[in-house]
């Protein structure tokens, strides 16, 4: 009897192991070049940012580059910090979905201040009265900008349940997670789950349109604050169109790496994942004949140095495979293995490695 126990008690944990292994496969692996910042917003190191200082009337936002589509669901984790004046701190910071690389008004705004259309999480920290801000630092769900609790989506409530003031020179895990399939967003503080709001954010904010940007946008006014914020985690499905930027880019010559690449280690197999990515390019290829499509594969450091050029010429190759069977035409494709030459992330952490096993993608307008 305790064999057959045992027995399904090993195939539960195989099971459980699978499942947490096909879960965190769908993590983005990111860094500070993901992300364009504005206003007083500079990046502190790979994941972190500083949105505003500790001066009067400063503004900073960083948004991600690419948008991402709102009919898919994500997770994002994070650490806020918003600094450490109480009586005399200002203003809070905001997480922000809106169709533009923008930012709003500083001060009472938040930097989020007359987007348009636009839905945010207000974390605030000051009280303006004439906006009916309760005398504790809040969250809500604010709309197309307007900083005015009377037309917020939900009604203000404690960042931390039992506590009034979260400007204590102190890091605080913010966690967002979106449903579209049950059209339900979620906002959890220090562990705490302070908002559970079902709302249809496609069509009753952003008109139909899925596609947006998102960001995080911070201000000061009268009273001041340092603003920072560490990307700790994503979990969300990139929009597959292929962005103006990355054709842009792609067009004067600079490089392009793939972002849903993540190759086992020792593997040329292409990743069922990537070929989504892939499909998303196909079009832009064919409608250059005149370009040549320059593959580049990319290893970590694991193993000898020959195995890995080896090993990066047979992952370039599958990608080349891959483009031909869709059309594109073999003599405009060249494919290189570059091994471990240079690493875009440091080769001692799984998440590093993983970066540097990698495909990039360049165009090269052929002579006449």
């Amino acid at each position: 009897m305790i064999q057959p126990l045992i027995r399904i008690l090993f195939t539960f944990l195989i099971l459980i192991s699978v499942l947490s292994t096909e879960i965190s496969s769908q993590n983005i692996v990111f860094d500070k070049t993901d992300f364009v910042t504005s206003g007083d917003a500079i990046p502190t190191s790979d994941r972190c940012f500083r949105l505003t200082e500790a001066i009067l009337w400063s503004g900073g936002a960083v948004w991600y580059k690419e948008m991402i589509d709102l009919n898919d669901p994500f997770i994002m984790e994070m650490d806020v910090s918003f600094g450490c004046y109480d009586e005399d701190g200002a203003d809070g910071i905001v997480f922000v979905f809106h169709p533009y690389l923008t930012t709003g008004f500083a001060g009472e705004g938040i930097g989020f201040g007359r987007l348009f259309p636009s839905l945010g999480v207000e974390m605030d920290t000051y009280q303006n009265y004439h906006l009916e801000d309760p005398s504790y630092d809040h969250v809500a769900i604010m709309t197309h900008g307007y900083p005015s609790h009377e037309y917020g989506l939900t009604r203000p409530k404690r960042l931390k349940e039992g506590v009034s003031n979260v400007e204590d020179c102190k890091t605080h895990r913010v966690k967002i997670d979106w449903d579209p399939s049950a059209q339900n967003l979620q906002f959890y503080f220090d562990g705490q789950l302070r908002i559970n709001q079902s709302v249809d954010i496609v069509n009753d904010i952003f008109g139909g349109d899925s596609k947006v940007y998102w960001g995080f946008t911070s201000a000061t006014g009268g009273k001041v604050n340092k603003h920072m914020i560490c990307l700790e985690r994503l979990v969300f499905t990139e929009t597959v169109a292929l962005s103006k930027r990355i054709r842009t880019l792609l067009l004067n010559g600079d490089p392009h790496t793939f972002k849903r690449m993540p190759f086992r280690s020792g593997s040329a197999t292409l990743p069922s994942e990537a070929k989504e990515e892939l499909d998303a390019f196909i079009d832009f290829l064919s409608d250059q004949p005149d370009h040549t499509i320059i593959l580049e594969g990319f290893t970590d450091s694991s193993g000898s140095a020959s195995a890995n050029e080896r090993i990066s010429m047979k992952r370039a190759e599958s990608v080349a495979k891959y483009l031909i069977s869709k059309g594109i035409a073999p003599d405009r494709i060249q494919y290189f293995g570059q091994g471990e030459k240079n690493p875009i992330a440091p080769n001692d952490t799984e998440e590093g490695r993983l970066k540097n096993r990698r495909i990039e993608l360049r165009l090269i307008k052929s002579r006449v």
